[in-house]
């Protein structure tokens, strides 16, 4: 399963990186590092105008891009407002989204440290770190990593859920 893990970001990071020089030199390069690779991870692939959408045969999930929605299957709420940049749900239930939101990091922490609280999570614990707001919440088998930061001028909200083994 590492390996595939592996295999998946790999291919990712590729396509994130050519994606803009091949959606210039049209739609058959696309569908060339479309194929390339499906067959690299043994799944399905698709690039359309900068974003990608790769989903392998054990069904794990990535997204990313401009203007891109969140696998079907995301098992978190979802922040109120911001632009989804990626998101990934594996089929251990493991999941990682990052948004572009505004507004100031302490306050985009606690909308969506509100919202978790809402749906039944607890924080367990919060830590700032240069500038950067992290929190954890658990609840129902799952625990959450929130972390808020700011950088020249814009605002991201990283969730990462992990199910609780035990």
């Amino acid at each position: 399963m590492m390996i595939r893990q592996r295999s998946i970001a790999a291919i990712a990071t590729l396509t994130l990186i050519f994606t803009p020089a091949l959606t210039a030199c049209g739609e058959g390069a696309e569908q060339a590092v479309e194929q390339f690779a499906e067959n690299a991870i043994g799944g399905d692939v698709d690039i359309e105008e900068g974003n990608v959408s790769i989903k392998d045969e054990q069904g794990n999930e990535m997204v990313v891009g401009a203007d891109i929605a969140l696998p079907e299957n995301w098992p978190l709420p979802v922040p109120r407002s911001g632009t989804l940049a990626m998101a990934t749900v594996q089929t251990d239930g493991t999941a990682y989204a990052m948004w572009v939101v505004d507004g100031p990091a302490a306050q985009v922490a606690d909308d969506y440290g509100q919202l978790l609280i809402a749906e039944g999570y607890a924080l367990n614990q919060e830590t700032n770190l240069d500038g950067a707001i992290m929190r954890d919440y658990s609840a129902m088998g799952m625990f959450v990593s929130v972390v808020v930061g700011e950088t020249e001028g814009e605002t991201t909200i990283a969730v990462t859920g992990l199910p609780e083994i035990g």
